[in-house]
């Protein structure tokens, strides 16, 4: 076998190249910082003070799963008993993702989060307004708040900088398409904590009430998790996400 010998010249370029490439593209990786805690003091309201990132993050992305249940607590729900009270799914949920909200956890690895919130049946919040990706885009340091504390009848928004939106469900999702009953709107209805409208395409989006929920009455809660997206030329990449809370839906009427 003949083996082939580069140049000299050659070798030392490579070798130039790798130490070049070593020095410079590690150190300028893309990362976006995870979000700071909100303030959130019961079931109807948050505030989050939104970090500034650099040129390569896109948007900000809420993602959201309603849950039925048979409890009414007016106080921040906070603990695993708290949230096993409301719904069993949803302390599930919260549990199976706060290894990657945990702020402590350094070994948290945030990537394919529209995947790992979509197999948990979280969908991406929308508005009804206008398209979230650009109300949550880039921009200075903002506020953001979500209210559900409105009297009943009264749809729950999203302000930035005082400006409000009206949440609106999702009606699609990987591979999924879905007609959300009675309507888009963060409203408990009878319709909406109806067990047998949980399907694929109806409530995608709301879990099922613990065993021996009575059938009245009945409450809504919706937990929410915010993360940063950003892109470059080689691929999307996120922040940690971070836990916002856990809201009751008002009344339809």
């Amino acid at each position: 076998m003949i083996k082939k010998i580069l140049p000299r010249g050659n070798v030392v370029f490579i070798f130039i190249l790798s130490l070049y490439l070593l020095s410079c593209g590690l150190e300028d990786l893309p990362y976006l910082t995870y979000i700071p805690d909100g303030i959130m003091n019961d079931v109807t309201s948050a505030s989050i003070r939104l970090p500034s990132y650099p040129s390569y993050f896109t948007h900000f992305e809420i993602y959201y799963r309603i849950y039925i249940s048979g409890v009414s607590l007016p106080g921040l729900i906070n603990t695993p008993d708290l949230r096993s009270q409301i719904n069993g799914s949803l302390n599930s949920d919260f549990q199976g993702l706060y290894p990657l909200t945990d702020k402590t956890n350094s070994s948290a690895n945030p990537s394919n989060l529209e995947t790992v919130f979509s197999n948990r049946r979280y969908f991406k919040l929308t508005l009804e307004e206008a398209n979230i990706d650009t109300v949550l885009g880039s921009g200075p340091g903002r506020t953001l708040d979500i209210s559900f504390s409105g009297p009943n009848g009264v749809r729950p928004v999203l302000s930035l900088n005082s400006v409000p939106y009206t949440l609106q469900r999702a009606n699609s999702g990987p591979s999924l398409v879905f007609n959300p009953v009675p309507n888009r709107y963060f409203l408990n209805h009878q319709d909406l904590y109806n067990t047998a409208n949980v399907t694929n395409e109806k409530n995608a989006d709301v879990a099922t009430p613990n065993p021996n929920t009575p059938i009245s009455p009945r409450y809504t809660y919706v937990s929410m998790y915010i993360f940063a997206t950003g892109r470059d030329y080689l691929s999307t990449f996120y922040s940690q996400p971070t836990h916002i809370g856990i809201f009751r839906l008002p009344e339809a009427n």
